[in-house]
């Protein structure tokens, strides 16, 4: 992956105590969510409309904050009632001013019916070649749907919370999962490369989608956890704290990001890279301590889209 330029960098260890909005533990992952947001909006010229897709699940952004500063806050996902759920246990925050959509597909493949039909082949057990022909074929078929067309260039943020690791890879694989006994070592990584390769175009689809909702002077700001932390990648944050300078430390996180990557995210955070103007661009990194015990390396860019 080539080196980003033009960017600045931070990474801090956070505390692994109960986090709060970031607006009084310094270096918690919802801090540097914040300060990625605050940087961000602090570009922005007009405050009309914002919104977040991918918050429903986990509450990294503070919802009554944005909605604060935006004449205008809609919040998308893919859970059901997970916003509702989420507002409630966060102290019931309401607004007119917030809007709440569920259900939302970000990648179009319910459109294609493509679980259903996936799940169907698998049962009836059919050969790899043929299961991975369809699948790349999926890649192109999807790319005739259009996920919110009716929100185009609609808001002056667009922020994507930790969306690109979530989309449809994980459940795909965890499916072929328990069809394993039907095929050899030889026809499952075939399926797997062909999951890999709609996986990658799933993840561009969604870049659009979210480049497809701002408006032209409006900003993308997007974070992904990018690197799990465990003990074979440990010195990787010493190896980051001996580096003196904002070039050397973006160079070495792209680097390791390319090297040690989850799929997913560094294809994503790549594809966004390429989609934003490289004027007034910023980029963070960080650690993020998750309530499982994993700890994550956290790539959070935004930017203006191109042309």
């Amino acid at each position: 992956m080539k080196d980003f330029p033009g960017v600045s960098s931070g990474l801090t260890e956070v505390s692994e105590d109960k986090l709060d909005w970031g607006e009084q533990e310094w270096g918690t992952h919802r801090y540097h969510v914040r300060m990625l947001l605050e940087d961000t909006t602090a570009q922005l010229s007009s405050f009309d409309k914002a919104a977040v897709l991918g918050a429903g699940n986990h509450g990294d952004v503070d919802l009554p904050e944005l909605a604060s500063r935006f004449s205008q806050l809609t919040v998308l996902d893919t859970e059901a009632n997970a916003i509702e759920e989420f507002m409630e246990a966060t102290g019931g925050f309401t607004s007119p001013k917030f809007k709440s959509l569920a259900h939302v597909d970000y990648t179009c493949l319910d459109q294609l019916g493509f679980y259903q039909d996936y799940e169907e082949k698998l049962q009836a057990g059919i050969p790899a070649g043929e299961l991975a022909g369809w699948l790349r074929d999926q890649a192109f078929l999807v790319k005739r749907e259009e996920a919110l067309p009716h929100m185009k260039k609609s808001f002056n943020l667009v922020v994507s919370s930790g969306v690109h690791t979530q989309l449809f890879y994980l459940h795909a694989l965890s499916q072929l999962a328990e069809y394993m006994h039907l095929y050899n070592e030889a026809d499952t990584a075939q399926i797997v490369e062909a999951l890999g390769f709609l996986r990658n175009s799933v993840v561009a689809d969604y870049n659009t989608l979210l480049t497809s909702l701002v408006k032209p002077e409006g900003r993308v700001a997007a974070w992904t956890d990018i690197i799990l932390l465990d003990e074979s990648k440990k010195d990787l944050l010493d190896q980051l704290n001996q580096l003196n300078n904002d070039n050397e430390r973006v160079r070495f996180l792209f680097q390791a990001f390319g090297k040690y990557g989850i799929e997913s995210a560094v294809i994503g955070l790549k594809d966004l890279f390429d989609k934003l103007k490289p004027e007034q661009q910023l980029f963070k990194s960080w650690v993020w301590h998750t309530e499982s015990g994993k700890s994550y390396l956290v790539a959070g860019l935004s930017g203006r889209v191109r042309a």
